[in-house]
């Protein structure tokens, strides 16, 4: 009855070995046929290759171009909503000049202080220094 056992045993070991050197063969033929396949499929000639290459590297121009203009563009946005910050005050500014143009105070200051015209009665005294300086 032992020697049954053995030869059993023997026979499962003997199986193995067989399903192993299948699956290694399997493995050798599925490389083959891979090798085979790379081997049959079309290669690049080296024109397309450079064609390919010339292609990416306009992209990518193209890209860094465009990157570098989106930058350029911010960086440019924010001078500009500056200088609109300023037209606005300015605006806003010669609003209020205009809303005082009617007022006759303001334009009896303004026709003093830029036309130095006197009201009756009125005597300008001018001194040789003061004109020395608004004339620099």
């Amino acid at each position: 009855m032992k020697k049954n056992i053995i030869e059993i045993e023997d026979a499962h070991k003997k199986r193995k070995a067989k399903r192993a050197e299948l699956a290694k063969q399997e493995k050798v033929q599925k490389r083959r046929e891979k090798s085979l396949e790379k081997a049959s499929r079309p290669k690049m000639s080296r024109g397309k290759k450079l064609i390919a290459c010339g292609v990416v590297a306009i992209a990518v121009l193209i890209f860094v171009s465009s990157g570098y203009r989106i930058i350029d563009l911010n960086l440019n946005k924010n001078v500009y909503e500056k200088r609109y910050e300023e037209k606005l005050a300015e605006k806003a500014r010669l609003e209020k000049v205009l809303d005082l143009i009617d007022d006759p105070d303001y334009v009896g200051q303004q026709a003093r202080d830029r036309f130095h015209m006197l009201r009756d009665g009125e005597i300008l005294y001018v001194f040789p220094e003061q004109e020395a300086l608004e004339a620099q």
